[in-house]
């Protein structure tokens, strides 16, 4: 089979549909399938080396023209009707993944991006030939009839490091904005220290909000026991959740799923999180959870963890198991058999 994947962003940019788009190609690329990454986000030559599919940057009409007759379906993971024309023109399948939710328009208002993402999402919903939803949250929020549910894959590269040390007490992988809750972290992670619980984060990430927060770890006087990293990817992403006492998704916002926490299950670490969304879908009976926001019952979560052995022991197991579910192997087979579906129809 001959897939179009568009990836909206794409490495060296670094989030979850950068992951989830690379972790697709190359999985269906090592099953035998012909797969070319087409994004919006540019690159060096150096940086495309090393893949083991080619990828297509900031196309124009013209690269379009070359590549969609030989396509059996296109893969859109985000949207942009900046490629729509040629797509419909082409008269091959789209699939559409919604990574995130379409704002409603009576929700947009005085916001420009997200009366933008509104309208191209209504647009863009009745011209796919099939939708794919990464959650149920996703799904319930879209509404579109035409789809079903597939969660985001784990890479394969995410595994328990048997001779990996803790190194701290908790920590947290994500970008440094409001809507992921490193705040709430660090006002639960206070609310501990009042109570005679000391316990060390470490926190790896980039973001606009990045010297708001550790101007907050400040003033809250818990600087001294936090740790901030830059982004780390591959590798030495693994090796940082592997060394992690266990991971801590405090977000704001109702993740649409909340890949990172699969990530860390994957590592055999229990995952702490809000349960709005598709996070809490994640985690719901493998995890612990609490009210979106709510640093008082967050930092509860983070005492019981450390107070009780077995429960930690309990969410390790319980997390590792959850992981399984989002393998790429299962993943991969749901999308084939949609895009067969899709060809016989």
């Amino acid at each position: 089979m001959q897939i179009c994947l568009y990836s909206s962003v794409f490495f060296p940019s670094v989030g979850g549909i950068e992951q989830v788009s690379s972790t697709l190609a190359t999985y269906w690329v090592k099953q035998g399938h012909l797969v070319t990454v087409v994004t919006d986000t540019r690159a060096t030559d150096a940086q495309d080396e090393a893949s083991s599919f080619p990828i297509i940057r900031c196309p124009k009409k013209a690269t379009w023209k070359s590549i969609l007759p030989t396509i059996d379906v296109i893969v859109s993971n985000g949207y942009s009707l900046r490629h729509l024309g040629p797509w419909l023109l082409s008269g091959k399948p789209i699939i559409w993944i919604h990574q995130t939710y379409i704002p409603k328009l009576s929700d947009a208002q005085g916001n420009l991006r997200n009366l933008l993402r509104s309208l191209i999402g209504r647009v863009m919903l009745p011209l796919a030939t099939r939708h794919v939803y990464i959650s149920q949250a996703i799904q319930k929020q879209v509404g579109s009839q035409k789809g079903v549910v597939i969660n985001n894959p784990v890479d394969t590269s995410f595994h328990p490091l048997l001779d990996a040390t803790i190194e701290n007490d908790f920590a947290f992988f994500g970008r440094m904005v409001r809507d992921k809750g490193v705040d709430t972290l660090l006002e639960a992670l206070a609310i501990c220290q009042q109570k005679r619980k000391i316990y060390n984060i470490d926190l790896y990430g980039e973001g606009q909000s990045l010297k708001e927060l550790q101007a907050l770890a400040q003033n809250l006087g818990v600087a001294s026991q936090v740790r901030w990293y830059p982004f780390v990817r591959g590798e030495a992403l693994v090796k940082a959740m592997n060394l992690a006492g266990a991971v801590v998704m405090p977000s704001r916002w109702a993740e649409p799923m909340g890949v990172v926490a699969v990530e860390a299950m994957a590592c055999g670490k229990a995952v702490i999180g809000s349960r709005l969304g598709g996070l809490g879908e994640v985690l719901e009976g493998y995890g612990m959870t609490f009210d979106n926001g709510n640093a008082e019952q967050l930092a509860e979560c983070m005492i019981q963890f450390k107070e009780y052995p077995d429960l930690r022991v309990t969410l390790e197991k319980k997390a590792y198991e959850r992981s399984q579910d989002f393998a790429i192997e299962i993943i991969s087979s749901k999308y084939l058999q949609l895009f067969e579906s899709v060809l016989k129809n």
